[in-house]
């Protein structure tokens, strides 16, 4: 469904890279009628004022949704394929980004296959051992990194919605943000756009943990402005910096996301 033929990056102080259109016209435009209502989504004012619905905020809700919707059924289907995650690879390794992953393993858990559906019945603590041990049986079957993908819809408030700095989780490789919006309806003086950062006190600088920064803290490098169809994406570093600063187009407006992270799920519990 992505589209990198018209990927460009730049590469300093991390790489981060822009293409756009990122997905047909028409998937396009089946996917933002078809986003969920915010109703579903559950708050995470800890990360600063934003709201989630994924596999990890909200899951029931999420996978309900997604059961009962054709276009994003299917693009649960493809974010969780094999070729999805090497597409990506190989795109980042064409711009002279070689993450070293063409070898890995990759599995995706996929909520709506066998597997997923037996442990989506069991209560939580039985689910949770189940995929632990089915993570160790991966881990002993081979000593290669084990990929997988999956993504969450965001939703920040226009009246000052916003995502503090941070560098991502460290299982995270790869970061796709596809914004989610008609032609007309965002505007510029908004902002709503990607700010690629870097702190202002070295001491704070090496951030591999994900630690959490001030925007007072950080300087502006430049910000990727939110557009209809694109696809902002960028490897997770020490120091991929971002943010997004309070959005300022009042309460009515929603700046609505998809976030797509490539992680190692070998890293995780």
């Amino acid at each position: 469904m992505l589209s990198f033929q018209d990927l460009s990056f730049a590469y300093e102080p991390f790489p981060i890279g822009l293409c756009a259109p990122a997905l047909p016209e028409e998937s396009y435009g089946a996917l933002v009628e078809a986003f969920p209502p915010l109703e579903l989504f559950g708050a995470k004012e800890d990360l600063g004022h934003k709201y989630s619905l994924s596999e990890v905020n909200c899951p029931a809700a999420y996978y309900e949704y997604i059961r009962g919707s054709r276009p994003w059924l299917d693009f649960y289907r493809y974010v969780k394929s094999e070729e999805f995650i090497r597409t990506t690879l190989a795109a980042l390794a064409d711009r002279g980004i070689d993450l070293g992953l063409a070898r890995c393993r990759v599995r995706s858990p996929n909520h709506f296959d066998g597997w997923g559906r037996v442990s989506a019945a069991l209560p939580g603590r039985a689910r949770s051992a189940l995929r632990s041990a089915a993570g160790s049986v991966q881990r002993l079957a081979s000593k290669q990194a084990v990929l997988g993908a999956r993504f969450e819809f965001s939703v920040l408030p226009g009246d000052g919605g916003h995502i503090l700095p941070h560098t991502d989780a460290p299982q995270k490789l790869v970061t796709l943000v596809i914004s989610m919006l008609d032609a007309e309806e965002w505007a510029d003086e908004w902002g709503g756009g990607t700010e690629v950062l870097r702190a202002k006190d070295p001491t704070v600088a090496f951030n591999k943990m994900n630690r959490y920064l001030e925007f007072d803290g950080v300087q502006r490098l430049r910000s990727l402005p939110f557009r209809p169809n694109q696809c902002v994406i960028f490897v997770k570093t020490f120091n991929s910096l971002h943010a997004v600063s309070p959005v300022r187009g009042g309460s009515e407006v929603l700046r609505r996301t998809l976030t797509i992270n490539i992680e190692r799920l070998d890293t995780q519990p």
